[in-house]
């Protein structure tokens, strides 16, 4: 499938080097890091169920917000793997 990206131009700069060193396209290079980043994308979903856990503790729940902010910070975390990977 063909699509269009918009990518930083000094991190477009970088990817372009990194496949011209290794002699290879610059497509096949980002699909690379895609499937680094999203290994799941090529299997079939499968459904775990999970155990539920009761605390006997009570414990302070979290907020939305919270939530969402955690989400925030670990894509941020993914985003800066796959970038060092590029690096490579």
């Amino acid at each position: 499938m063909k699509t269009t990206l918009e990518i930083p131009d000094e991190l477009y700069r970088a990817i372009k080097a990194k496949a011209a060193m290794e002699g290879r396209p610059v497509t096949q290079l980002v699909v690379e890091a895609l499937r680094v980043a999203m290994p799941s994308a090529e299997q079939p979903v499968r459904r775990v169920q999970f155990p539920i856990i009761k605390s006997s503790r009570k414990g302070r729940k979290l907020t939305l917000e919270e939530v969402k902010k955690a989400q925030e910070d670990m894509e941020a975390e993914d985003l800066k793997r796959i970038v060092a990977l590029m690096r490579r």
